[in-house]
């Protein structure tokens, strides 16, 4: 089995992202997971994320992100088709509001087992939820592209709250509206035994 993790760099003046760290410390824990850091830009992400499934031909794909505002590790079971945000990316690159793929439905379900993963999660009593809105933003365009690509891929897109430390440099633009709790955190050592024992599950452990 082979499961590929990736994580961003930081964005919008932030010095650190935990979602980073993250796919970095799983890889050297588990032999299986194969982790790359991806640039918080539109096409770019995807260019080098889609690159990186046909290299590697995992069976599970784990897409993690940040997101300012949330208080629980959420897995988004839908990549909606749309793009909408006032941030630019981190190349500078500001897209015009709409469709990602004119073509395509306005929304993609994964066929990762969220509700199955889930369940399991919060029987152990981890602060985990599940959410039906990637945002508008960077993380929710790689997570459409890539359900839209690789249709039978089991993949899923995981937001992480911030640490407590990066609350400090954290504008309240930035928050997402649907969660605008400007002092919401979670430590980092409970986000990755989330993603750690995610992975146990995945791996039927």
């Amino acid at each position: 089995m082979k499961i590929l993790i990736s994580g961003f760099k930081p964005f919008l003046g932030q010095k650190i992202n935990p979602s980073q760290k993250i796919a970095l410390d799983l890889q050297d824990q588990f032999a299986d997971v194969i982790s790359i850091v991806l640039p918080v830009e539109y096409k770019q992400s995807f260019w080098l994320l889609e690159r990186e499934i046909q290299n590697v031909e995992p069976d599970f794909v784990i897409m993690i992100g940040q997101a300012a505002g949330r208080t629980n590790v959420c897995f988004e079971k839908i990549g909606l088709n749309w793009v909408q945000s006032r941030h630019a990316d981190e190349a500078g690159v500001k897209p015009e509001f709409g469709a990602i793929e004119k073509a395509e439905p306005l929304a993609l379900m994964t066929p990762f087992p969220v509700d199955q993963h889930f369940e399991k999660l919060k029987a152990k009593g981890l602060p985990v939820e599940i959410s039906f809105s990637a945002g508008a933003y960077v993380c929710n365009d790689l997570y459409f592209r890539i359900l839209n690509e690789f249709k039978t891929l089991k993949a899923v897109f995981i937001h992480v709250p911030l640490v407590p430390e990066q609350l400090d440099a954290t504008n309240p633009n930035q928050m997402d509206p649907a969660y605008p709790n400007q002092t919401a955190s979670l430590d980092y050592a409970t986000q990755l035994k989330i993603i750690t024992e995610l992975v146990h599950s995945v791996r039927g452990n």
